[in-house]
């Protein structure tokens, strides 16, 4: 039998992860670079800022090398633009990760048509584009992986997370499509639903004692996730240990929707 290990080398892939030059994103990207991929980061802050980071992916790669490529997804025609300097470091992209996202936590009647634009722009459009843009080459080397970061929103219905529950549902309904329409050509489609993550997004919310107390108590689990609890299912999903695995949410959230 196949050593399982080597099922997880991801030597001689490239990797572009959106919004990842902290968070969820960068442990996703440092798990893959551990795993010998080449990996392309991406933010809104330009190169000095994010150098640290990607000198920290360098130093964990494990044959790979590491890029970072500045760029706002919410902006026109940004997602288009990010993809092509990505692909100019490698000539090719194996693997995407559509990891970056925006928020805004309001009552539903106060949302207004901006703000559904640019949720809309960065949680579900910047996802199509970059994936129809991938698909172009992995179609040709019949072999890529999809995996696009979802919410536990989806199923938890926040009435003041309207936007972007709704839009990541809509997010996770295209992988399972795609899934659908493009599987047999060796590519996979698949999203990962973290719930409450430790990230610089959450601080505001897990530096208010009782509030977090609250939150952990509904969680089976009994804990706050972490980044890295969302990378080992990202492995799986871009390895060929995953292969078999197509048209799959898998949630990462201790149990909270329970």
């Amino acid at each position: 039998m196949e050593n399982l290990g080597d099922a997880y080398d991801l030597s001689g892939k490239t990797a572009l992860i959106t919004g990842s030059r902290k968070g969820i994103g960068f442990a996703i990207a440092r798990t893959l670079a551990q795993a010998g991929a080449s990996v392309i980061i991406n933010g809104t802050v330009d190169p000095d800022a994010a150098q640290s980071a990607v000198t920290e992916l360098q130093e964990a790669a494990n044959g790979g090398d590491a890029w970072y490529c500045q760029s706002d997804i919410t902006k026109p025609r940004a997602a288009a633009s990010l993809f092509d300097e990505a692909l100019s470091f490698t000539g090719q992209i194996d693997i995407l990760v559509s990891n970056a996202s925006v928020q805004r936590f309001m009552p539903f009647q106060e949302v207004t048509e901006e703000d559904i634009d640019y949720q809309y722009s960065a949680n579900f459009k910047a996802a199509f584009v970059l994936i129809q843009r991938a698909l172009e080459g992995m179609r040709e080397r019949r072999w890529g992986r999809i995996v696009t970061i979802g919410s536990v929103q989806e199923e938890t219905f926040n009435e003041k997370f309207a936007p972007y529950g709704a839009l990541k549902a809509a997010q996770t309904h295209l992988v399972k499509s795609l899934a659908k329409s493009f599987s047999g050509e060796g590519i996979t489609f698949n999203n990962i639903a973290p719930g409450l993550i430790d990230t610089v997004r959450n601080e505001d919310f897990l530096a208010d004692s009782e509030a977090k107390q609250e939150i952990v108590s509904r969680i089976p689990l009994g804990r706050v996730g972490q980044p890295e609890d969302c990378s080992g299912a990202a492995l799986l999903l871009c390895s060929q240990a995953g292969a078999y695995i197509t048209g799959a949410n898998i949630f990462v959230e201790g149990g909270i929707r329970l």
